[in-house]
């Protein structure tokens, strides 16, 4: 008798983007992957669209939870993963269209590598089927600069078919005994930027590695770089928020994580360096009302403040 294939959970945080989240489910219920191994859970942070009624009458298959406040996404993340019950478990953001053997593809690929804790599909442009926007992050210790591997190259460009990386956002495959190693997301230090840095940091810290399959696809429904016009949204500092933890978590993360003579080359010199070009991008490079800049730019100083006198054990 043939073993059944692993079971498969789908854990899809959503928050006001009904429909490209109805497109993203349809992708995966055509995949070839069985059904009966499959579980889709929709978590929906508070959406004010109409996201969980539609959802829930559209596909009744879909385990659909609604969120009585907004947890962002480390917190919707963490409520997936525990209604889940698959053996792997495929975390992807509802702005997303998959291949329809990605499934398939990744848990064939987690079998044969079982030193292997996370894994990602290359990244491509939904707009643009074959340019590139991600297939895995290297990050500095240093100097916080972060690079997504193969950005803007032609898929065709990427020779590699396993690329190791530092950490994977967007779209990324996980062991179940990994987060049993390594507990879940932190949302209490990072519910949102920095978020799956931390998490995959643990993750090989635990000794697993963290790769990007390139032969496993996904087309990321998001403006191309050259489309947006408000620059700080490029850099996800667009609202009082976003920038606030964009502006803690970089040093926190590095506070976390960094050997204690790279934290303090990057808190003496870099940290600066990167504060003052976010502040000129919010306050010179976007196109809110300047009353709205200067609150954004505020609440950057803020979060960088506190991720500054932040005492890392007291977290």
């Amino acid at each position: 008798m043939k073993n059944l294939q692993p079971l498969v959970s789908v854990v899809i945080p959503t928050h006001n983007r009904r429909e490209k989240l109805i497109k993203l489910i349809d992708s995966i219920l055509c995949g070839d992957y069985p059904t009966d191994r499959l579980e889709i859970i929709v978590v929906d942070d508070a959406s004010t669209d109409g996201t969980y009624e539609e959802i829930k009458r559209r596909f009744p298959e879909v385990k659909v939870i609604r969120n009585s406040r907004e947890l962002l996404l480390a917190g919707s993340r963490n409520i997936g993963i525990r209604n889940s019950n698959g053996e792997y478990i495929f975390l992807i953001d509802d702005d997303n269209i998959v291949n329809k053997n990605i499934v398939k593809l990744l848990v064939d690929f987690m079998e044969r590598y079982p030193n292997v804790g996370v894994v990602t599909p290359l990244m491509l442009y939904h707009r643009e089927p074959d340019r590139v926007w991600c297939a895995g992050v290297k990050r500095s210790y240093i100097t916080s600069k972060t690079i997504f591997l193969y950005r803007d190259k032609k898929a065709c460009e990427v020779k590699e078919k396993v690329i190791e990386s530092g950490d994977l956002p967007n779209a990324f495959m996980v062991r179940r005994e990994v987060f049993e190693k390594v507990n879940l997301f932190d949302d209490k230090k990072f519910p949102i930027h920095y978020d799956e840095a931390d998490f995959c940091a643990r993750v090989r810290k635990a000794g697993y590695k963290v790769v990007c399959y390139t032969k496993a696809k996904v087309w990321h429904d998001i403006p191309l770089p050259e489309e947006v016009k408000d620059k700080a949204r490029f850099f996800h500092c667009h609202n009082e928020l976003r920038a606030y933890y964009c502006g803690r978590n970089r040093i926190l993360f590095h506070k976390k994580h960094s050997k204690k003579w790279q934290y303090l080359i990057f808190i003496l010199i870099f940290n600066w360096l990167f504060m003052m070009y976010y502040l000129k991008v919010i306050l010179l490079n976007s196109n809110k009302p300047f009353r709205e800049r200067l609150k954004i730019a505020k609440a950057y100083v803020k979060g960088a403040w506190e991720g500054i006198k932040h005492d890392e054990k007291a977290l």
